[in-house]
């Protein structure tokens, strides 16, 4: 095992791993939707075998991951060991609490032919709140290295997140609603009668979810800004027209799957039957994956084109997070009440998703900030520069406030020079000049070369 860690540095291992957590996902959230009116459509010990196959390959992938991040995570990157070790005992604890009511549910499913549908809503609420809580922690660190740097690249990202976590919890109403109105066993049913019986949301339920619909534009749009942000560098490679091509297939699936799915942008009879067709519903339901892996793989290609490997090992964490994330999401799936309970497993990604990005972005830019080489690396352009040069800059600022507020808070000073003792917010300015002076040197110094 501490083998097949140790490769997923080489980036070649984590593309394979990130094509079978979106091939895992995929069958596990749609199995459902594809084979309804299918022989397949009646649960039997075949769709028994898939599930524990899905749980067995999952739950390896979660521990690779968690054993690549742990062996790259030391206490010498990063002056946040307790937030680390928070996020990483308590995505251990989730997980293996997941993997547990798993493995009850499927002794119920071999002795009793049934499952407790507690045991689901279980796993639904601890994998939604804790990756909630994590991405928060994110997006606010985003928001202070904007508030710092200025930066409208890290300004989108802990946008971006701030929408995912919206997505997430606003998707809990709608499922505990479903719950409700299931019987407290969950019995093998026909897939067809299984979609017939999803039960209309109140009114109050229906608006909340309905804001989602708001947001998931914004979410395709700011997503799909970052990835061209990372790869830019391809422009002069291949040519303005073929990148901004090739860049704009994604957005256009991703605007067009939206569209469809609103009944009251397509009224056409002949087209509503071809949107609605099993077909069209499998290649928009998949949009989440198509998106994350646009994202995920842009940021693979940052990291195979890193020397440093420290930086590199994040940037691949980083990506795995994404693929796990965008795959994970599924905002309103009513189907968690099957049998054998299909949809479940794509949740063990869901908080494992929340830690690789804490990690990996927070990694990042501890790097960014302490390393002179990578710096400099980044500085000639082999990256997107200026979101990982403001990135780590701020990381930089954050971590010598620390540092230095402590010490000013305890200068005794003489009582004719208390009235110029500086407050915090002066001892910060102070900071940011010092290194955006520093910065200004460098940026000459290498000019000049």
């Amino acid at each position: 095992m501490m083998c097949i860690v140790s490769a997923l540095s080489s980036g070649k291992l984590a593309f394979i791993l990130m094509l079978v957590i979106v091939i895992l996902t995929i069958i596990d959230s749609q199995f459902v939707n594809v084979f309804y009116g299918t022989d397949l459509g009646t649960p039997g010990n075949l769709h028994l075998l898939l599930f524990v196959s899905l749980i067995v390959i999952a739950s390896i992938i979660n521990t690779m991951s968690l054993g690549f991040v742990k062996s790259n995570d030391s206490r010498e990157t990063t002056s946040r060991t307790l937030l680390h070790r928070i996020a990483y005992f308590g995505t251990v604890a989730l997980q293996s609490a997941t993997v547990i009511i798993m493995l009850i549910i499927i002794s119920e499913m071999l002795v009793f032919h049934n499952y407790d549908k507690l045991s689901s809503l279980l796993v639904v609420y601890f994998s939604h709140l804790w990756s909630s809580f994590i991405l928060g922690l994110l997006s606010l660190r985003f928001i202070q290295w904007y508030r710092i740097s200025k930066s409208f690249s890290l300004l989108i990202y802990g946008v971006v997140f701030g929408v995912i976590i919206f997505i997430t919890i606003i998707t809990l109403p709608l499922l505990t609603e479903q719950f409700i109105n299931q019987p407290q066993s969950i019995y093998p049913r026909h897939y067809i009668g299984l979609i017939a019986a999803v039960i209309v949301p109140s009114r109050d339920i229906a608006f909340i979810y309905g804001l989602g619909n708001y947001v998931l534009p914004l979410l395709i749009i700011l997503s799909w800004i970052l990835t061209v942000l990372l790869l830019k560098t391809y422009i002069d490679k291949i040519g303005k027209k073929k990148f901004w091509l090739i860049v704009s297939i994604p957005l256009i699936y991703q605007l067009f799957s939206f569209v469809v799915r609103d009944s009251n942008l397509v009224s056409d009879p002949a087209l509503v039957e071809i949107f609605y067709s099993q077909q069209f519903q499998f290649l928009f339901a998949i949009s989440y994956q198509v998106s994350g892996s646009f994202f995920a793989i842009a940021l693979l290609g940052v990291a195979r084109k890193m020397k440093q490997k420290g930086m590199k090992n994040y940037l691949i964490i980083s990506s795995i997070g994404i693929i796990c994330l965008f795959s994970s999401v599924q905002p309103g799936m009513p189907f968690y009440a099957a049998y054998p309970p299909f949809g479940l497993v794509t949740l063990l990604f869901l908080g494992l998703s929340s830690y690789l990005l804490l990690i990996g972005i927070l990694g990042c830019a501890a790097n960014v900030s302490r390393d002179n080489e990578l710096r400099r690396e980044i500085y000639k352009g082999l990256v997107d520069s200026d979101m990982f040069k403001n990135m780590g800059m701020a990381e930089m600022q954050l971590e010598m406030e620390k540092k230095v507020l402590p010490l000013v808070s305890n200068i005794e000073l003489l009582d004719d020079m208390r009235s110029m003792e500086p407050n915090e917010e002066d001892v910060k300015t102070m900071i940011n000049d010092v290194l955006n002076e520093l910065y200004s040197k460098r940026s000459h110094i290498k000019s000049g070369k």
